[in-house]
C-alpha cells in the first residue's frame, strides 16, 4: 500500500513539475518563439503530407514518390557549408537564416501554381512532376538550412536552463498546429475533390505560402544573435571528436538509414491498401496528435533526465512501429486501423526521438562549435537517410507492384531499428552537462546578442 502511494505521489509531482514547465513556457518574453513555431506548424500545407496525394493523383509512380521523397532529406547534406558561409559572411547568422527562409518557405506560392497549372490543362503530368521535384529540392536545401540555423540561433540568445525549457516545446507547439490544421483539411479535401478536381489542391498550397511571409516575418522579430563563427579548429572534417558523440554520431548514421528504407505511408495505404487521400491526410494528422504528447512529455522529461537513454526508447518504439504495417493485409478491415497505430507509434518513436537527439547534441558539445558538428550530424544523417529511399525507390521499381516490396521494406526499416536500438546500448557516458550556442559560450567568437 505504501509503495503504491509512494509512486502516485512520485507521479503527482512529475505531473505538476511539467505543468508548472508549461506555464513558464507560455510567459510573454518567448511570445516570438510561440509565434515562430505556431507559423512553421502550420507550414504543413506545403509538406509531404500534402505534396505525395497530389503526385499520385497526376499519375505519379510510388517508386518515383520515393526517390522525391529524398529530395528534401539530401538538401540536409548542404549544413555542412554553413559554417564557411558564416566565416564568409562575418558571422552573419540573421542574414543567412532570414535568406534562407525567406526562399525555401516561399515554396507554397509554386506548389498553387502547379496545382493551378495542372487543373487547367497547362502543365502535363510530366513536366509538373518534374517542376515539383526541382521545386521540392530547392526548399529542402534551404529549409533545413534554415531550420539547422534556427536552432544555433536559439542558443545564441537564450541562456541554457531557458534553452532546455523553450526549444523541445516548440517543437510540441508546431506539431500541434500541424494536426489542428491537417486533419480537417484531409477532410475538406476528399469531400471538394469530387466537385473541382486537382484544383482543389490550390488551396493547401495557397494558404501555405501565406503562411510562408507570415513566418518570415516571425524570424525577423526574434532577438539578434550577434556575430556568429566556428572556430577554426572546428572546421576542418577531422576536427576532435569525444567517444560519446563518435557514438551518437553512428547510432543517428544507422537510424537514419532505417528512417530512408520506410515507404510513404500515404503511398501505401493510397497504392496497395486501396484508401483514399483523405484517409493518408487523416492518418497524417493521427500521426501528429501523437507526436504531440509524446514531444509533450518527452520533452519534460528531457529537462532533467538522461537525452540517452530517451534517444536508445526512440529506436525500439520505431522497430515495433515498422513492424506493424506487414499485418496490413490488403483488403481486410484491419487495414486501417493498423495503419493508424503505425502511424501514432511511428510518430510517437519520432518525436522523443528528435528530441532526445538534438538535445544530445547541445549537451555534448560546447560552444560555436555545435554548428559545425549539427552539420556533421545532418550531413551524415541525411546522407543515410537518402541512400535509403534510393533503395526503397528501386525496390519498388523492381519488385512487381503491390503488398509484397513494402512489406519487405517495413521489415528492413524494423530490423535497422532493432539494430540501433542494440548498439545504443554501448554508448559512452556523455557529459551532459555543458552548454550550447550561449551568449556567453559563445563570448570568445561572437559579439554580444542585439536587441530585437
Amino acid at each position: 500500500m505504501l509503495g503504491t502511494q509512494g509512486v502516485g505521489t512520485r507521479a503527482a509531482g512529475a505531473w505538476a513539475t511539467l505543468l508548472a514547465d508549461w506555464r513558464r513556457f507560455l510567459d510573454p518574453r518567448f511570445r516570438t518563439f510561440h509565434r515562430l513555431a505556431l507559423l512553421q506548424g502550420l507550414m504543413v500545407l506545403a509538406g509531404f503530407d500534402v505534396i505525395i496525394p497530389f503526385a499520385l493523383a497526376i499519375g505519379c509512380p510510388p517508386a518515383v514518390a520515393a526517390l522525391i521523397g529524398a529530395l528534401p532529406v539530401a538538401g540536409g547534406m548542404a549544413q555542412l557549408a554553413v559554417p564557411r558561409l558564416l566565416a564568409r559572411s562575418d558571422g552573419n547568422l540573421r542574414g543567412l537564416t532570414l535568406l534562407a527562409t525567406a526562399i525555401g518557405e516561399g515554396r507554397g506560392i509554386v506548389y498553387c501554381l502547379i496545382a493551378i497549372g495542372v487543373a487547367l490543362g497547362v502543365l502535363g503530368s510530366l513536366p509538373a512532376l518534374i517542376l515539383l521535384a526541382l521545386v521540392i529540392f530547392v526548399a529542402g536545401v534551404l529549409s533545413s538550412v534554415s531550420g539547422a540555423n534556427l536552432l544555433a540561433w536559439y542558443s545564441a540568445v537564450l541562456v541554457e536552463e531557458d534553452r532546455r525549457l523553450v526549444v523541445p516545446r516548440l517543437m510540441v507547439v508546431a506539431m500541434a498546429a500541424s494536426a489542428l490544421l491537417l486533419f480537417p483539411m484531409g477532410i475538406l479535401l476528399d469531400v471538394l475533390a469530387g466537385y473541382f478536381g486537382l484544383a482543389v489542391y490550390a488551396v493547401p498550397f495557397a494558404l501555405a505560402g501565406v503562411f510562408g511571409v507570415a513566418e518570415v516575418l516571425a524570424v525577423r522579430r526574434l532577438p539578434r544573435p550577434g556575430r556568429v563563427i566556428v572556430p577554426p579548429r572546428a572546421m576542418g572534417e577531422q576536427a576532435p571528436e569525444t567517444p560519446a558523440e563518435r557514438q551518437f554520431l553512428r547510432v543517428s548514421t544507422v537510424n537514419a538509414l532505417g528512417m530512408g528504407l520506410t515507404p510513404f505511408f500515404s503511398v501505401y495505404a493510397i497504392s496497395v491498401l486501396g484508401l483514399s487521400a483523405g484517409f493518408s491526410m487523416t492518418m497524417s494528422a493521427v500521426s501528429l496528435v501523437a507526436m504531440v504528447v509524446a514531444a509533450a512529455i518527452g520533452g519534460g522529461m528531457l529537462a532533467r533526465g538522461s537525452s540517452a537513454r530517451q534517444l536508445r526508447a526512440s529506436f525500439a518504439i520505431r522497430a515495433l512501429a515498422l513492424f506493424l504495417p506487414i499485418l496490413a493485409l490488403p483488403g481486410t478491415l484491419l487495414a486501417p486501423l493498423l495503419m493508424y497505430a503505425t502511424a501514432a507509434l511511428a510518430s510517437v518513436g519520432f518525436a522523443i526521438g528528435q528530441l532526445a537527439a538534438n538535445e544530445r547534441m547541445f549537451r555534448l558539445v560546447r560552444g560555436p562549435t555545435v554548428i559545425r558538428q549539427y552539420g556533421r550530424l545532418l550531413f551524415r544523417t541525411s546522407a543515410a537517410m537518402t541512400t535509403g529511399q534510393v533503395v526503397s525507390g528501386v525496390v519498388l521499381a523492381v519488385v512487381p507492384m503491390g503488398y509484397l516490396g513494402f512489406a519487405a521494406l517495413f521489415g528492413a526499416s524494423s530490423a535497422v531499428r532493432v539494430y540501433a536500438w542494440r548498439a545504443a546500448r554501448t554508448e559512452a557516458k556523455p557529459r551532459e552537462s555543458g552548454a550550447a550556442l550561449t551568449p556567453s559560450a559563445a563570448a570568445a567568437t561572437a559579439s554580444p546578442p542585439g536587441g530585437s
